[in-house]
């Protein structure tokens, strides 16, 4: 014998009314727990739609800070640069004045090569990965210091987030440009990983320094800074005539 759709529906609805009249207290508790429940859920959805919403938002505002930079660095800064070298030039054209402007001249040239990378940077950060960011970088700032990179420990596809991608590339560039200015390394060695944190090794083969007793300069206390900020760490090691690692630990 067959049983109707009809006929199951009301033999459900007597088992609902039977089960409220012998346990009504129980089947109140259920209905509060399922209640909590959906009340939990839905919180939670919201709380990952909140976050969402904020970390596109702040994404938006570094996007149009570094473009605001990136117009400072040509109007404020480029612009200026290319002046100076121009008249530089000139004077360079005098013979009193030669050895004199064609220091400057050279000084400029690096100024303006550095600053078209650094407008460079600003501009195409969102669509590099971290491996061509944080390379293109530290080349940049090696200037004709031989220097080699290493980022074999860094899987295919891995990509931090903004924050981490600018922390890593401001902490090599800065290990990088504090080397060649203050160590006099004849070369220099960068290495990235990647696994369950970044890690970003910068060592060069310089006069190195009793990092025992000397206190951080700016350039050190700055990639400090932005490295504890996100949570994570700097270490420095140096002794006289050793070189100096700097190593940047971020999660």
């Amino acid at each position: 014998m067959t049983t109707s759709w009809d006929e199951l529906d009301g033999r459900a609805t007597a088992a609902s009314v039977e089960l409220r009249q012998r346990n009504p207290e129980g089947l109140a508790a259920e209905r509060a727990h399922r209640g909590l429940s959906l009340r939990l859920a839905l919180d939670h959805v919201r709380r990952r739609r909140g976050d969402r919403r904020r970390s596109t938002l702040a994404a938006d505002a570094l996007t149009r800070e570094r473009q605001r930079l990136a117009a400072d660095v040509h109007d404020l800064v480029m612009q200026d640069l290319a002046f100076a070298l121009a008249n530089a030039r000139a004077l360079a054209d005098d013979p009193a004045c030669a050895p004199r402007a064609s220091a400057v001249v050279a000084a400029g040239e690096r100024a303006l090569t550095g600053a078209r990378s650094l407008l460079g940077d600003l501009l195409d950060r969102d669509r590099r990965p971290v491996v061509v960011a944080v390379r293109d970088s530290v080349r940049a700032a090696a200037r004709n210091t031989p220097l080699s990179f290493d980022a074999g420990g860094v899987p295919d596809g891995s990509q931090p987030d903004e924050p981490t991608l600018d922390t890593l590339v401001h902490i090599g560039r800065e290990a990088v440009t504090n080397a060649v200015k203050h160590a006099g390394p004849t070369s220099l060695e960068v290495v990235l990983e990647h696994t369950d944190e970044w890690r970003l090794r910068v060592r060069d083969d310089g006069r190195g320094f009793d990092s025992s007793d000397s206190a951080d300069g700016f350039g050190l206390e700055s990639m400090r800074r932005q490295a504890q900020a996100l949570g994570g760490s700097l270490r420095v090691t140096s002794a006289p005539e050793r070189g100096t690692t700097v190593e940047a630990v971020l999660p």
